[in-house]
């Protein structure tokens, strides 16, 4: 005797996919009511912009008016320029990777020379 399916609704392989594929949607859609929404304020203010700190001192010495001189040979007269266009009260040479003396002065402009004499950096300090 052959083994009949049940009489009713029959089930096909692809309604099964499709079947199942929405009770999933159904189920998704029905957890995303449940979840309470972040509370985030509606406003039109902008945060304000960021902000610069200006070192002390930065203003009597510009150490970046100085790059024209990278590379250069020194001498007195560039060295004097140099000061001169930075606006730095003093300048001094140094060694490249020389220490800086303890009291730094904001208003002196100190170039770094390689071995060669050719200047490597210049800074305020």
């Amino acid at each position: 005797m052959p083994i009949l399916p049940p009489s009713g609704f029959n089930f096909f392989p692809r309604t099964r996919g499709i079947l199942a594929g929405a009770v999933c949607a159904a189920s998704m859609f029905m957890a995303g009511c449940q979840t309470q929404p972040e509370f985030r304020p509606l406003t039109s203010e902008a945060p304000p912009p960021p902000t610069f700190v200006t070192v002390p001192g930065e203003e009597t010495c510009q150490a970046a008016q100085a790059r024209y001189a990278l590379g250069q040979a020194l001498d007195p007269l560039l060295l004097e320029q140099m000061r001169t266009r930075t606006g730095s009260k003093s300048a001094r040479t140094s060694a490249v990777g020389a220490p800086l003396p303890v009291p730094a002065d904001p208003a002196r402009l100190n170039v770094d020379v390689d071995p060669q004499g050719r200047i490597t950096a210049a800074r305020c300090g």
